[in-house]
């Protein structure tokens, strides 16, 4: 199926979101990338690059759309009110693309290793594409309340079973979705958890290269073929570089909090590549490729001194690539 992509980000997550496109576009996909760009320095850039197949909006525009989205931003956090575009964007990106445009929802801490069709591929005749976190069970249990599925990869076909369920999402994102989980409920996430449940055409994909990342990277063999990566027995196809940050001389993972230690392939053959990537376009754009700041007073400072404290060990426990 031809297909779209969306993503939103801040210019703390421009250099992430530039290799994201950078690998599709290396691995043969140059379908249009539609960015909802959430502060101004990122619309000025991506005019200056003017990188073919990237279509920016603003945040404006999607509030012209959605009635009732703009109220919402005063009783939200900044985190809340962008995890209730989600879907919105979604669906403002499928009306806007010729019919029959499949669309999928990226995280802008994306970047792939293989075919980007393949994702696609794998929904088969499904109107709906979303992957499961695959956490280990000594994990299950804990982080459950974020949902069965994660919202990093998220594709729906512009059929009937696929608008039905891109309706209801959005419809309950508008409800409401906040940052901390309750009843079953968590942000834009936890919604996955009632597609199966309450649509027909939903496709969970199953190969353990499609978003792999921290949570689940102990549970696979990490294996170099080659000039691929192998995951268990599958291609590794994209990796979810959640939580990945620097740290002065240091690009510090997530792997320590999820406990699963880099091992070679891991570090040499995923992170390594990946933090090349982010160092080019830091070089290019000259700035430091940020992260996005999540809470404010007094849980912002205690998230704040959790993330030194995690910076610290995975430094000294190996789990940092150095710049």
């Amino acid at each position: 199926m031809s297909h779209a992509y969306c993503t939103y980000f801040d210019s703390g997550y421009l250099g992430r979101a530039l290799a994201l496109i950078e690998s599709l576009r290396e691995h043969g996909d140059h379908s249009t990338v539609w960015v909802m760009a959430l502060d101004d320095t990122v619309v000025e850039r991506l005019a200056e690059l003017a990188i073919e197949g990237v279509q920016v909006i603003r945040v404006g525009e999607l509030e012209a759309e959605v009635a009732g989205l703009s109220a919402l931003a005063s009783s939200r956090t900044r985190m809340e009110y962008y995890f209730t575009c989600t879907p919105l964007l979604v669906r403002h990106v499928m009306r806007h693309s010729p019919a029959g445009t499949a669309v999928a929802y990226l995280d802008a801490d994306l970047f792939y290793f293989d075919s980007p069709q393949s994702v696609f591929d794998a929904m088969g005749e499904g109107s709906v594409g979303i992957i499961e976190h695959r956490y280990p069970e000594r994990l299950a249990r804990r982080l459950a309340k974020y949902g069965r599925f994660n919202v990093g990869w998220v594709g729906f076909a512009d059929d009937e079973r696929g608008r039905a369920c891109l309706d209801w999402w959005g419809a309950r994102t508008l409800e409401w979705c906040s940052d901390t989980p309750e009843d079953g409920k968590y942000a834009d996430q936890g919604y996955l958890d009632r597609f199966p449940e309450l649509f027909d055409g939903v496709t969970i994909l199953t190969p353990v290269g499609m978003d792999a990342a921290p949570w689940n990277s102990r549970r696979w063999r990490w294996q170099a073929d080659g000039d691929a990566v192998r995951v268990d027995d599958d291609p590794l196809v994209f990796f979810h570089f959640h939580g990945l940050r620097r740290v002065g001389s240091w690009w510090v993972t997530a792997q320590m909090v999820y406990g699963a230690p880099l091992g070679r392939v891991l570090r040499e053959r995923v992170y390594r590549p990946y933090v090349r990537a982010l160092e080019r376009w830091e070089a290019r754009l000259g700035s430091t490729v940020g992260t996005a700041r999540r809470g404010t007073g007094v849980r912002g400072l205690v998230f704040r001194l959790q993330k030194s404290a995690i910076s610290i060990l995975s430094i000294a426990t190996g789990n940092a690539v150095r710049a």
